[in-house]
């Protein structure tokens, strides 16, 4: 491979990584995203179950001391 042909394929390289880059940036971080999984499982009949289960295992492991 000639030396133009590695200059021109670097060339092409560095134009798309300096416009990804430039895309990555352009789009602002989002603060508070968590905020929009608040209440999400709200009524959720395994939400409450999981949560009956972890409460079991919690009382059975503190009465054996773990």
């Amino acid at each position: 491979m000639s030396t133009a042909t590695i200059e021109q394929k670097l060339n092409g390289l560095v134009r798309r990584v300096e416009a990804l880059e430039a895309k990555g940036k352009a789009r602002p971080a989002r603060k508070g995203k968590w905020r929009g999984a608040i209440g999400f499982a709200q009524g959720d009949p395994l939400l409450d179950e999981a949560l009956r289960l972890g409460a079991e295992w919690r009382a059975k492991a503190n009465r054996e001391g773990r």
